[in-house]
């Protein structure tokens, strides 16, 4: 049907208004996404269509060639006659502004839709989703101006000559890191774990308990959770920096605990022990122990009610969360894994065979390895993404940001840090690393963008 729609479009296009063409040839794009329309009210469309002779269109076309705005180029109501949810997805199929800009000339109908907050609103959460913090979300927002300022940060991160600023204040390496727009919580050899303002850059706050080095950690606005080289983990009080309750003793890791993760139900925890274990959130008391890695489990990724592990057996496995079963196991890298990240659809996963795989999650299969002369040098030992890029850090000393769609290098900071990368986190308008130099740094892309903090959580 939509193949019936797409040729009667091309042939009653406007020879006045060519650069449009690109945006109507995307009608033929979009019929699987179209399951919410009914076969019914498609084939009215199309029996409407099919009334129009070429004729009348050609003659309709003619009439209007000089200029968009003189005659409105509706083709007898066809606009009007195509659902709203059609012309959204024609539109959402775009990602350019000048495109977009191109369409608001074709008519006033098109002109009207085109600088619709509604579409704008759709065209941005079709390429970036929502708004992260919640508060901000329910605000009144004009969309067309965010958009413009996102693909402006997006350009950013390819274009923008970066320095990073950086935070040093820790006695020993720092393995870990986890920030949002206000503060940033990282984790040191020196036994501590430290709260920095990320605008100041100051410390805020220390919190000590850990006989080791803080390995790991993540934190919401209720909990700190943390694992040590002294195989405990520790559950703080987010706001207080009191000690909640410590994971550990008969039920616990028998030796480091390498990561860290949790959700609303669970904390999840891997270890140089060889196991993953499932405790609960709110008790700490253990649910179940994952067994099958035959080394240390060096990463984890939880997403939804499933747990990616990576370990230095140089296997991948994806587990159910509720039930303890292996789902999968992925095989391909040729040595120990150190990171992984999970998003339920993609894996992506770095090795001490210097590259980094991504995963079909659903089939096992490899989609793209980032490797070769473009590549890291040595063990990539940590990586996050999201849905334009992926970020890399290696005991190469550097730093890379790769397109996710691609597998194409974007940028290279040949020497972020003095010595090897522990850690990366990232988010739309930076990158955080931590070190075994000591440092924090962090890569600010904004620019002169002023509405940065819209987009974050």
């Amino acid at each position: 049907m939509f193949q019936k729609v797409n040729d009667w479009l091309q042939r009653s296009s406007y020879n006045s208004l060519t650069e449009t063409q690109s945006t109507i040839n995307t009608v033929s794009t979009i019929s699987e996404t179209q399951d919410s329309l009914s076969d019914e009210s498609l084939s009215k469309i199309i029996n409407d269509l099919g009334d129009i002779s070429m004729d009348d269109s050609k003659s309709f076309a003619n009439s209007a060639k000089d200029s968009a705005y003189e005659t409105e180029i509706d083709i007898y109501g066809t606009i009007n006659m195509l659902p709203y949810e059609l012309i959204i997805n024609i539109l959402l199929q775009i990602d350019d502004i000048s495109t977009i800009n191109t369409i608001s000339q074709v008519s006033r109908k098109w002109n009207e839709i085109a600088n619709d907050n509604t579409v704008w609103h759709n065209l941005y959460i079709s390429r970036w989703g929502e708004l992260r913090d919640p508060v901000i979300r329910h605000q009144n927002h004009n969309y067309k101006y965010l958009y413009q300022k996102r693909l402006q940060l997006n350009k950013n991160w390819t274009e923008l000559d970066v320095e990073p600023r950086l935070i040093i204040g820790h006695d020993d390496s720092v393995y870990c890191v986890q920030f949002d727009k206000n503060i940033i919580v990282s984790g040191s050899r020196d036994k501590s774990i430290k709260f920095w303002d990320i605008k100041t850059l100051e410390c805020i706050k220390v919190l000590r308990y850990h006989q080791g080095s803080v390995l790991c950690l993540q934190y919401n606005e209720n909990i700190v959770v943390s694992g040590s080289s002294d195989s405990t983990l520790i559950v703080w009080d987010f706001k207080t920096g009191q000690v909640l309750r410590i994971l550990s003793g008969r039920h616990g890791h028998s030796a480091p605990v390498l990561d860290v993760r949790f959700n609303d139900k669970v904390i999840v925890s891997c270890s140089k022990d060889c196991t993953i274990k499932i405790w609960d959130l709110e008790t700490g008391i253990l649910k179940r122990t994952l067994h099958g890695h035959r080394a240390a489990v060096n990463a984890i990724h939880i997403h939804g009610d499933e747990v990616v592990s990576a370990s230095g057996d140089c296997t991948l496995k994806l587990w159910n969360i509720n039930t303890g079963e292996c789902i999968r196991e992925f095989n391909g890298h040729l040595r120990g894994l150190a990171c992984v990240q999970y998003n339920g659809e993609i894996i992506a996963s770095g090795s001490n065979d210097h590259t980094i795989k991504i995963w079909n999650a659903k089939t096992g299969q490899v989609i793209r390895t980032l490797e070769g002369k473009d590549g890291h040098t040595d063990l990539v030992r940590t990586l996050a993404f999201d849905n334009e890029r992926i970020v890399s850090g290696s005991y190469d000393q550097s730093i890379k940001v790769w397109d996710i769609k691609t597998g194409k290098l974007l940028k290279n900071f040949k020497n972020a840090h003095g010595s090897w990368v522990f850690n990366v986190q990232i988010d739309a308008s930076k990158i955080v690393s931590s070190s075994q130099d000591r440092k924090i740094a962090i890569w600010d892309f904004s620019g002169d963008i002023e509405c940065v903090d819209t987009f974050l959580s």
